[in-house]
């Protein structure tokens, strides 16, 4: 008589378990780097570096003092700070001082013509609705909803209290006073997203009431301790950062988690699901931190960076030491991979930037100081582009911008801004060389003529025209698709301002105009940045008063620049070009 086979029913489970398929990408991850000969990088314990040559280091960082913020320009590029007229404005100190004074939301006065509650249907629906439309929301906002501890059980698990079993339950109206600040953090995100949807002001008004009780408990949530209030905490740093434009708030509240988030690093027991959220920590500290320290002074966690570094080789969402090599993810990697991947390395290239061209060191420095660190980086941005899978490759030229039929994904626009801020401020430093030239040269030898500029120099001006170029054109459209967003980072409209500066120089440079000849007219471009600037929603003060440093500068150069002599076809002499070009 046979033996009758008896199978064990299929784990169909496995196939949606985040922890099981987050290690596969893991050891794809390995499998890849060891079918390209790196194997070396893999090994356990052993510390994350560069290759040999590369200025790009692991978790690359902000350094503690550079001078590339946007506010910066009006100070240490003259022609900016002569063309500004506006009396007692100190360029360095102007945006500490505004956002000092900028009293909505924290005064005591507050005021708004909306009751403040609403009906647990309503918030109910509006945290739904936050849910299926996830892809509409910032990157580090999904990435917390998502992989950061926020998932839409948790979400809604806050108001099962509030729902009694009769059939009533539904006509419960909740009191924003009453409620904890974890309730209103969730309902502020929630009525923001809804009102930008809906064109429903009220809907934004009662977001703001809701945040402004948040305030008045923060005090409670800032005495727990305990990793688990790391989502919500980090929910109230993205509001202040992507809905009211609070980036001193922003950070001095994000390097306060410092302590918590390092006490909370998992041990070698850890399961993986523990690990993937704490990385997930890790990531939107780094991202966060980053993107504020570029536009403001402050001094960058060192302890969590130490933390990333010694992680770099044994990670779960990440391939290992994802900065120190060029990896091209595997044509089976889940978007969501890629997108994070994407964010943390575009996000640490700038960094690099920052910590090679704009220390204090290389300040007013020349094409040749910074030569090796700028080829480089933009060698690894190009890689990184042409690494990318054909659907995800976007226009990096305006006209190309222009031409393109089809928009990206709205989560490819965020990837999009972080590729031209990159190189936008990475060739920043040779455009100043070529349109400061003649005064640079003459306070270091005023006998002498002016030295001839390498070709590579104005190939270099010429990227960072473009993608202030493409900068304008993203957030101008992004504007046009969707004008009641209130979802916008503070850090991204700074590299909008910067954008603006540097376009109004090079319209009214005699020998550096010509670059913005395949670019359409640079005052549609300059009053589009403009339109931005002034309608983007829950506008700060510190956005209003740099708005109208912008527009003084603006209106100046127009009065105090003379007339670009012309050729037959309108455009300058340059460099750049031959008159017959």
């Amino acid at each position: 008589m046979g033996l009758d086979c008896i199978y064990r029913p299929p784990l169909t489970s496995l196939e949606t378990d985040s922890s099981v398929l987050a290690r596969l990408s893991h050891l794809e991850a390995r499998v890849q780097a060891i079918d390209h000969g790196r194997s070396e990088a893999l090994s356990f314990g052993t510390p994350a570096t560069a290759p040999e040559g590369s200025v790009i280091l692991a978790w690359p960082k902000v350094p503690e003092f550079h001078h590339a913020a946007a506010h910066k320009l009006f100070h240490y590029w003259s022609k900016l700070r002569i063309n500004l007229t506006i009396p007692d404005i100190e360029p360095l100190k102007f945006l500490k001082q505004v956002d000092e004074a900028d009293d909505f939301l924290f005064s005591s006065h507050f005021a708004t013509p909306v009751s403040g509650d609403m009906p647990l249907a309503e918030a109910i629906r509006a945290i739904e609705s936050l849910f299926e439309n996830i892809l509409r929301l910032p990157f580090v906002l999904r990435h917390l909803l998502t992989y950061g501890g926020l998932s839409k059980d948790i979400c809604l698990g806050f108001f099962k209290q509030y729902r009694p079993s009769s059939p009533q339950a539904y006509q419960v109206r909740l009191e924003f006073k009453n409620q904890s600040a974890e309730e209103l953090l969730l309902q502020t995100v929630a009525f923001k997203h809804v009102a930008s949807t809906t064109s429903e002001p009220y809907l934004s008004q009662k977001a703001d009431l809701c945040f402004r009780r948040a305030l008045e408990r923060m005090w409670m949530m800032q005495t727990q301790q305990s990793p688990q209030a790391l989502p919500f905490k980090f929910l109230f740093v993205i509001i202040l950062l992507y809905l009211y434009g609070r980036p001193f708030h922003a950070l001095g509240l994000l390097q306060s988690l410092e302590s918590l988030i390092h006490n909370a690093s998992p041990k070698s027991q850890e399961d993986l699901a523990f690990k993937s959220r704490y990385e997930a920590c890790l990531h939107q500290y780094f991202i966060l931190e980053s993107d504020i320290l570029t536009e403001i002074d402050g001094i960058p966690s060192q302890r969590l960076h130490n933390i990333g570094v010694s992680l770099a080789n044994d990670t779960v969402t990440t391939p290992p030491n994802l900065f120190g090599h060029d990896f091209s993810a595997p044509p089976g990697e889940s978007h969501p991979s890629w997108e994070l991947q994407a964010h943390l390395r575009l996000r640490g290239y700038l960094n690099s930037v920052l910590d090679n061209l704009y220390t204090a060191n290389r300040a007013y420095c020349r094409p040749d100081d910074v030569a090796e660190p700028l080829t480089d980086i933009a060698r690894r941005l190009d890689l990184w582009y042409w690494s990318l899978p054909l659907d995800m490759r976007f226009p990096r030229h305006p006209s190309a911008f222009l031409f393109a039929a089809n928009r990206m994904s709205a989560p490819m626009d965020e990837v999009m801004f972080r590729y031209y801020a990159a190189v936008f401020l990475m060739n920043r430093p040779i455009l100043y060389s070529v349109l400061y030239e003649t005064l640079e040269h003459a306070a270091r030898s005023p006998e002498s003529e002016a030295s001839k500029q390498d070709p590579w120099t104005y190939e270099s001006c010429y990227n960072c025209v473009q993608n202030a170029i493409m900068i304008i054109l993203l957030h101008t459209t992004r504007h046009h698709t969707n004008p009641h967003d209130y979802f916008e980072n503070w850090c991204n409209l700074q590299h909008l301002i910067a954008a603006h500066a540097i376009i109004v120089q090079v319209r009214n440079s005699p020998t550096m105009s010509i670059l913005l000849r395949d670019s359409g007219d640079p005052s549609q471009l300059l009053d589009a940045a403009e339109n931005v600037l002034e309608r983007c929603l829950n506008r700060p003060a510190t956005i209003r008063e740099t708005l109208g440093l912008l527009r003084n500068i603006r209106q100046n150069f127009q009065r105090n620049t003379p007339r670009t002599p012309s050729l037959g076809n309108g455009y300058a002499t340059s460099p750049v070009y031959s008159a017959k070009s």
